[in-house]
């Protein structure tokens, strides 16, 4: 008798989910809800608590320009950085306009600013629920995609820092869900809303702006003949026109203001010119790096005899001097590489495999770095061979897509391991495939010895 029990547990191992891993809605939400409680209470409490302790390695006070622009446009400023000054482009306005709306209701603080981010990682956390949902079938394998996003050390720090990390990765996530509904029904308003979608992504951080071609590429390349390319080609277009419509408010308003077509924000010459820099001074610490980065921009600002406010970030009174200076930092930078080739290659090598994942402000934080992702880059490797074996890997092609294109972005400019935040979600849900498999593995070996060793097993 328990020798047919050990040859049915063995039949049914082969089965893609054993009995009692389907979990409930119940359990699910109650599961979520708990890692909300952790989450909010590390990110609005623990972390600020140890932020005199955290500070010289990881920064989780204001920056970035975004709070300063969105309490002047709650003061009845304008989109501004300083009242004095004239109106600005240095950054996207999604993200300072969602903090100017907060402002309004609850005050200035970062306490609110926290909150806000708390909520739309938990938003993005049942998106990535969903999405795994889309990619594997398995509830187990979703349930731990969104705890092991909600839970990890980067994106507790992102909220905490209540910068723009998390609400791009919220909007990526919407697009990336919707995008997967365009491919599968196959319809044009399901494209138009995707595009819409990316507008709204772009509007938060415009570097998700060229991933439509990447994903041109993959729906050619995947297409079966000729028809379903020409279809694919109608299909990008429609998305596009949706992703213009968003961003035209913003592209009118830019050129209204300097007569020159901005899609993006003017702060691309400071990430080209401190990638150099930290590049070219590899001995220095980076928060060095990109003190000595500010002064030399102090230096080239000066040479343009035009007003301004440093040492950081170089802030004019005008955006016509804005976009000049822009222009002067991003056309120092390509003359640099396109007379030292070599240059870029190794800056371009040093960003992709290393600063991109671990680079930090000082050594220490390097190394936690290194501790904190090398183990979630592992478990992504491993869930990709996984999803290979089971024949799902083309399921996961478009969150892999995003996955290399990001590194891809910052290879020429700037990277360091905040930047890699931004693909922790979809790292996250081939970590949670390769950790479900080892569980399922675990199990399978066991359950003959469990069944052995059982008295019920034998009767």
């Amino acid at each position: 008798m328990a020798a047919t029990q050990i040859r049915e547990v063995s039949i049914s191992s082969k089965a893609p989910m054993l009995v009692g891993e389907k979990l409930a809605g119940r359990s699910v939400s109650l599961i979520l809800f708990a890692a909300l409680l952790v989450n909010a209470a590390i990110v609005l409490v623990g972390l600020p608590k140890l932020s005199g302790r955290l500070t010289p390695t990881y920064n989780t006070n204001w920056g970035d320009l975004y709070d300063q622009i969105a309490w002047n446009l709650d003061h009845g400023n304008g989109y501004r950085v300083e009242p004095a000054m004239g109106s600005t482009m240095l950054r996207e306005p999604g993200y300072p306009l969602l903090l100017a709306a907060v402002f309004e209701v609850g005050g200035y603080g970062l306490l609110q600013a926290r909150a806000i981010c708390v909520l739309l990682a938990f938003g993005a956390a049942l998106l990535l629920l969903r999405l795994t949902r889309k990619i594997t079938s398995n509830a187990t394998t979703a349930l731990a995609a969104a705890l092991i996003f909600l839970l990890y050390p980067g994106i507790l720090v992102a909220e905490a820092h209540a910068g723009i990390e998390i609400p791009s990765m919220f909007t990526v996530l919407l697009f990336i869900l919707a995008f997967y509904s365009a491919v599968e029904k196959g319809s044009l308003w399901r494209y138009a809303a995707a595009g819409l979608l990316l507008g709204m992504a772009v509007l938060i951080r415009n570097e998700v702006l060229l991933f439509p071609l990447f994903l041109f590429v993959y729906l050619v390349f995947t297409s079966k003949n000729s028809s379903e390319r020409a279809k694919a080609v109608l299909r990008m277009a429609v998305l596009g026109l949706g992703t213009v419509i968003v961003m035209s408010p913003w592209i009118i308003r830019n050129y209204r203001l300097v007569h020159k077509f901005v899609p993006g924000a003017t702060v691309a010459g400071v990430a080209a010119q401190e990638g150099l820099y930290s590049c070219e001074n590899p001995s220095l610490p980076f928060a060095e790096a990109e003190t000595s980065a500010g002064f030399e921009r102090d230096e080239i600002a000066r040479q343009l005899g035009k007003p301004f406010l440093g040492p950081y970030y170089q802030l004019f009174y005008t955006p016509q001097d804005e976009v000049a200076f822009n222009q002067v930092l991003l056309s120092r930078v390509s003359t640099e590489y396109r007379s030292h080739p070599e240059v870029l290659a190794g800056c371009a090598m040093k960003n992709l495999f290393f600063n991109f994942w671990f680079l930090g402000k000082k050594r220490q934080s390097v190394l936690l770095n290194v501790l904190v992702q090398a183990p979630l880059l592992g478990l992504a490797l491993a869930g990709v061979v996984v999803l290979r074996k089971r024949g799902l890997l083309h399921k996961a092609g478009i969150i892999l897509l995003y996955i290399l294109y990001i590194p891809m972005v910052h290879a020429p400019i700037i990277a360091h391991a905040r930047h890699s935040t931004l693909i922790v979600p979809f790292l996250a849900i081939l970590a949670a495939v390769s950790l479900v498999a080892a569980w399922r593995a675990l199990r399978i070996r066991n359950a003959p010895a469990r069944f052995e060793q059982s008295p019920a097993a034998a009767l």
